[in-house]
């Protein structure tokens, strides 16, 4: 499997696993969503809202190596309002999976050079590095959420790659 091959078939795996538990934490209220339950940013929402702020910071890297709008900042939120979040998903997802279709085949093997203040040095690595930090990380948050789901009692069913309504395989 190629790299663009890889990146769209886990861009089409967000879509479906984002579409999943936006659909499930739309049942709850919003108090429910935003209830301080002590994961790593508190509530529902907040650890939703802190996936999407990352993935547009992953995506700045991998098209250019820069963040995309803004600079990471673990305590900033994107979205207070749920459906608002929800749609921004919904069109990050997409714009994701058109980013994957409109370039080559090779694209995501490009390098690119830069400056990280973060850690201080110069770094070289492929486009597909921060695309699979960007699948990756959605994944590890994406898991307390699922947790706190199976706590309150909602089942959220499979996560398994092979169950994947989009996929081709």
């Amino acid at each position: 499997m190629t790299a663009k091959a890889w990146a769209r078939e886990m861009a089409l795996y967000n879509k479906w696993q984002n579409e999943t538990l936006f659909e499930l934490c739309d049942g709850l209220s919003d108090k429910d969503r935003k209830a301080d339950r002590g994961m790593f940013f508190g509530s529902l929402h907040r650890t939703l809202d802190h996936i999407l702020m990352v993935d547009h910071v992953l995506k700045g890297f991998t098209v250019g190596g820069m963040p995309e709008a803004f600079a990471f900042d673990p305590n900033k939120r994107l979205h207070e309002e749920f459906l608002q979040l929800r749609a921004a998903r919904v069109a990050f997802d997409q714009d994701m999976l058109d980013l994957i279709d409109t370039h080559a085949e090779d694209w995501l093997d490009a390098t690119l050079t830069f400056t990280s203040d973060r850690l201080g040095r110069e770094r070289t690595v492929p486009r597909r590095f921060y695309c699979m930090q960007m699948f990756n990380h959605a994944t590890h948050h994406r898991s307390q959420v699922t947790a706190e789901l199976h706590k309150m009692g909602i089942d959220y069913g499979s996560t398994d790659l092979p169950f994947n309504p989009y996929s081709q395989y």
